[in-house]
């Protein structure tokens, strides 16, 4: 029911501001619903490489709100469906070629957008705790107390399995202190139905393709593209939690999570209604409650689609009193900004991307809530970026452009993923090493690490079932006191992250791969290994 809320609410909100009429709300409140159910449970069962075999919940963007509307408002639905259609392609075609934006979605930028989903989402929490009758306005304050100290006290102090209970417990209080001063309206439940189908609004296709769709088209691509920045950090995020010991992270599943919510996307278009997006309710339930298992996100999506045609429902989520919402959304995002701010740290970027992490922040900040140049913000134009979320993300993915651009030289080589490489890689170690006055031992700990991940590559191409004849590329960059090489290869046996962490439950002397491992770890500074669905790459950084 709480993870109801967004959708009726955000599309509400879209429906009205461009001066749709009730039947339209109906039909776009109901296949929003369904869709989210759908791509909930996909999400979690993972069907044919598409999902994240994780607990996550999917619904309305709400990031998507001022295009969606100016769409509505220059073309109708129609127009609307077009354009979330080309969104859903895009999508798709991002997530099949994920693996060339790992340099720019980073998880510093993951973690900063995630922290902006709660500065925009803040505003609306307090917004409502107001919310209430002009007769009523001393009972907000008493109602949002009640409600944040049941949620609070729920989250710290109860046990487990009560803690699980705790968004139906603390609206259910506050809905009760609400109702004892008379502000919870339960007369629209009453009215509303118990089952329902709304009549079918499939709004066509306006395939004219004219000003309208090509002015539009450029903000609905950056929207999607805000959306799968959000969908991989998410998805990161939702692997570390869904695990009780650290591991790698899997990007082929990163790369199912995007393509599932392209494929929601692509629904969404059809049925002329809003994309979809990742909420933060599952990160919020695995952070706050434990709750991580996948086959909940299969109940949580069958649920939303059965509660789709239940008006009482709907009508439901639309008489809890504001500062009952409110405030449980106000606990709710502070854990969100959080977990954003925790994957800020752990990626450990340097002060470069804590500079840019904390300057997009505010940027997003100032923008939400008006304070630079609000002048320039009510054109048309401007309202595609007068949001944190969109201003924030803009301004981190432009600078970690230009870092990525302006950065050091990277040198490349390509060969065969064989031992036979294994001079070639050592000639280009070695004039990479003199051309930037690498010698003594920092020399010699880069020629062995590279010579160890050669080598680790070469056994778990053994081990998998690629053909022999693979290509390695070797990309060499200088980082001011370390190396950084980054070898990109097709394998599937294994991760060499995860195998490095288990050497130390699982020693094996006499395994040619462990003593490889050892040394691969003695020599370098750090070991990654991202695994997607065409590519493996493998970065090592090796100090001077």
């Amino acid at each position: 029911v709480l993870v109801c809320t967004p959708v009726v609410v955000v599309t509400t909100i879209v429906t009205r501001a461009a001066n749709m009429g009730e039947a339209y709300l109906s039909w776009a409140i109901f296949a929003s619903m369904v869709i989210s159910g759908l791509t909930t449970i996909v999400q979690a069962r993972r069907v044919a490489g598409i999902g994240a075999a994780n607990l996550m919940i999917m619904g309305a963007s709400g990031v998507s709100i001022g295009v969606a509307v100016l769409a509505l408002a220059a073309g109708g639905p129609a127009l609307l469906a077009v354009l979330v259609i080309a969104s859903g392609l895009f999508q798709l075609g991002l997530a099949a070629r994920l693996v060339l934006l790992r340099r720019i979605i980073t998880p510093v930028v993951s973690g900063t957008l995630m922290a902006l989903i709660s500065v925009t989402v803040m505003p609306m929490g307090f917004a409502l705790l107001t919310d209430v009758p002009a007769q009523a306005a001393a009972a907000a304050p008493t109602i949002t107390v009640v409600t944040a100290v049941a949620v609070l006290g729920l989250m710290l102090r109860a046990p487990r399995l009560l803690r699980a209970w705790t968004p139906v417990l603390a609206l259910g209080l506050g809905c009760a202190t609400a109702g004892f001063f008379g502000i919870f309206d339960l007369a629209p439940v009453r009215e509303a139905g118990w089952f329902g189908v709304p009549a079918a609004v499939l709004p066509g296709f306006d395939i004219r393709f004219d000003s309208s769709f090509w002015l539009l088209l450029p903000a609905f691509l950056f929207v999607t593209l805000v959306i799968t920045v959000r969908q991989v950090g998410d998805a990161i995020v939702m692997q570390r939690l869904s695990r009780r010991e650290q591991k790698a992270i899997d990007f082929r599943r990163v790369e199912g999570a995007v393509a599932a919510c392209g494929v929601g996307t692509l629904l969404s278009g059809i049925a002329g209604v809003l994309p979809i997006w990742p909420y933060p309710a599952g990160i919020a339930m695995a952070e706050g409650i434990g709750v991580a298992a996948r086959r909940v996100g299969v109940y949580i999506g069958a649920t939303f689609i059965g509660l789709a045609f239940v008006p009482k429902i709907t009508a439901l989520v639309l008489s809890i009193p504001g500062p009952v919402l409110g405030a449980y959304i106000v606990v709710v995002m502070g854990l969100v900004f959080a977990r954003g701010m925790r994957v800020v740290f752990q990626a450990d970027g340097g002060r470069n991307s804590s500079l840019i992490a904390g300057f997009s922040f505010w940027i997003g900040v100032g923008i939400q809530f008006q304070a630079i140049f609000p002048q320039y913000l009510g054109a048309s134009a401007a309202q595609m970026l007068a949001n944190g979320l969109t201003a924030g993300g803009v301004t981190i993915l432009l600078l970690n452009l230009f870092l990525e651009l302006t950065g050091p030289r990277r040198r490349r080589t390509e060969m065969r993923l064989s031992q036979d490489s294994l001079r070639a890689l050592d000639d280009f170690v070695v004039w990479f090493a003199g051309k930037y006055g690498w010698d003594g031992d920092g020399k010699e700990r880069l020629r062995a690490a590279s010579e160890e991940a050669l080598l680790s590559l070469v056994r778990l191409e053994e081990e998998g079932s690629h053909a022999a004849d693979r290509r390695l590329r070797v990309v060499a960059r200088n980082d001011r006191q370390s190396a950084v090489l980054e070898f990109s290869a097709a394998t599937d046996a294994g991760n060499l992250e995860n195998q490095i962490v288990l050497l130390s439950d699982l020693p094996d002397f006499e395994s040619k791969r462990d003593l490889s491992l050892r040394l691969l770890r003695y020599y370098a500074s750090s070991v990654k290994h991202q695994q997607y669905h065409n590519a493996d790459i493998v970065t090592i950084r090796v100090d001077r």
